[in-house]
C-alpha cells in the first residue's frame, strides 16, 4: 500500500465507509478482527490511492499527435499555434471531455489543469475529477481586453451561470511563463491567486531560450515576441527565472506557486524555490518530446524540493498515464528510490494542490482506491515504477 501505509505489506487491507472514506489501514488480519461484519473484496495487486496529475492541459487534447517536437520550445510553440488555429471550439470541448475520462481510466483522481479557456471544465466535472483549474492569462489578453483578470472573472461567471461550478474543483488565475506577460500583470496574477488561498502554477526554466531572454534579451524568444507585437525589453528582467518570480510575489501567498518543469534550473533557482516552499512539478515525457532533456532530479531532491508529477498536454505527451511519467523517470534516474516516484504521483500532487482528502491511504481521507497489477511480487515497488501501463481497476472512487 503506497503511500499511507508501509512501503509494502504482503497482506494488507483498507477499511472504507459506504462513501469510500478510509477508516483504517493495516494488516488484513487486524482489520478483519476490527471490522468483523464488513463485506470484503480482495485485490490482486498493490493498493494505491488515486493518482494526482498536478499539471496537464486537457483543453489541448484535440491536438494529440499534431505538434512535432525535438527542436526546443520556441519551435514547438510555433507548431502548436499553427495546429491550434484549426481546432474548432466544439471539437476542443469534446476532446477535453474524452481526455478527462481517459485520465480516470488511467488511475487519476485529481488534476491541476491549465487552460487559457475554461473549455475543459465540463469534461472534468463529468469525469468526477477533483483538483484545481488554473486559468492561464497571457499579456495579449490584457492588451485585448484592458484587464486580463477582470476578463477571466467574466468568463468564469458565464460558465457558473450556465451551470454551477463543479464541487471539489478549485479555480485560480495563473500566468503562463515568466516571459508571457509583463511584470505588472504577473504581480497582479500572483496577488489574485494568493487571495484564493490556493497555489497557482507557472512554467519556469523550461528551455534555454527562456533563460537567455530573461538574462539579457538574447535567444530565439525576442523575435517571436516582436512578431506578436510585444515590447521585448519589458520581458527582460536581467535575472534568473525563480529570482524574478520571487520578486513579483510568487511565494508571498499562503500556498506557494507550483514551478512546472525546472529543466534548466540553476542552483540559485533551486535554493530560492526551496526557501519559497515551492513544489516542482515534473513532466518528463513532455520535456523529452520538446527539448530532449530532463531536469536534474537528483539535484532537486538533494536541495530538499518537494516533487509532484504531471503529464503536460497531449500535444507534447503520448497519453495521460502518470505511470508513464514514473517509468520515464525511473529509467533516467535509477538511483532514486522507487517510493519517491509513487509518492510524487500521489501525496506529492495532493500536497501541492492542497487536496487534503487525496493522495494517501490514511484514515479520514477519500483518495480513491486503486488495485494495480504487480508483475513481480518479489520486487513489488520496482514493478510498479517500471510499467508505464499496468493493469488497474478502481475499487473505490474518490
Amino acid at each position: 500500500m503506497v503511500p499511507g501505509g508501509p512501503p509494502w505489506l504482503a497482506d494488507g487491507a483498507v477499511a472504507v465507509d459506504d462513501d469510500d472514506t478510509v477508516r483504517a489501514v493495516g494488516p488484513r488480519a487486524e482489520l478483519r478482527r476490527r471490522f468483523a461484519d464488513a463485506a470484503e473484496e480482495r485485490a490482486q495487486g498493490a493498493l494505491l490511492p488515486g493518482l494526482v496529475n498536478a499539471h496537464t492541459h486537457l483543453e489541448l487534447a484535440g491536438l494529440a499527435g499534431a505538434v512535432p517536437g525535438g527542436a526546443g520550445l520556441p519551435a514547438w510553440v510555433g507548431e502548436y499555434l499553427r495546429a491550434n488555429q484549426t481546432l474548432p471550439d466544439e471539437a476542443r470541448r469534446e476532446a477535453s471531455a474524452r481526455a478527462a475520462a481517459d485520465a480516470v481510466h488511467l488511475g487519476t483522481a485529481a488534476v491541476g489543469d491549465v487552460g487559457s479557456s475554461l473549455a475543459a471544465v465540463p469534461g472534468i466535472a463529468a469525469a468526477g475529477l477533483r483538483g484545481t483549474v488554473f486559468h492561464e492569462l497571457l499579456g495579449s489578453r490584457d492588451v485585448r481586453t484592458g484587464d486580463a483578470l477582470a476578463d477571466a472573472a467574466r468568463e468564469r461567471a458565464a460558465i457558473s451561470k450556465a451551470k454551477p461550478w463543479p464541487v471539489g474543483l478549485g479555480y485560480v488565475p495563473a500566468p503562463h511563463a515568466p516571459y508571457s506577460a509583463d511584470p505588472e500583470l504577473l504581480s497582479r496574477i500572483f496577488a489574485a491567486a494568493a487571495r484564493t488561498g490556493l497555489p497557482t502554477s507557472i512554467h519556469v526554466a523550461e528551455d534555454p531560450d527562456e533563460l537567455a531572454l530573461l538574462r539579457d534579451g538574447t535567444g530565439r524568444w525576442p523575435a517571436v515576441l516582436e512578431a506578436m507585437g510585444v515590447d521585448v525589453p519589458a520581458r527582460v528582467p536581467r535575472q534568473e527565472p525563480v529570482a524574478y518570480l520571487a520578486g513579483l510575489g510568487a511565494f508571498a501567498g499562503p500556498a506557494p506557486t507550483l514551478l512546472v518543469h525546472m529543466v534548466h534550473a540553476s542552483a540559485d533557482d533551486r535554493r530560492l524555490a526551496r526557501e519559497g516552499d515551492a513544489t516542482v512539478v515534473l513532466c518528463p515525457r513532455s520535456n523529452l518530446h520538446i527539448g530532449g532533456r530532463l531536469p536534474d532530479v537528483p539535484a532537486l531532491l538533494a536541495d530538499g524540493l518537494a516533487l509532484a508529477l504531471g503529464t503536460d498536454s497531449l500535444a507534447s505527451c503520448p497519453d495521460l498515464s502518470l505511470f508513464g511519467e514514473i517509468a520515464a523517470l525511473r529509467e533516467a534516474f535509477p538511483a532514486v528510490p522507487a517510493l519517491t516516484w509513487l509518492e510524487a504521483a500521489s501525496s506529492g500532487g495532493a500536497r501541492a494542490l492542497r487536496l487534503e482528502a487525496c493522495g494517501a491511504l490514511a484514515p479520514g481521507r477519500r483518495p480513491g482506491l486503486l488495485d494495480v497489477g504487480v508483475a513481480d511480487l518479489a520486487a513489488p515497488l520496482e514493478s510498479l515504477v517500471r510499467d508505464p501501463h499496468p493493469p488497474l481497476r478502481w475499487m473505490a472512487r474518490p
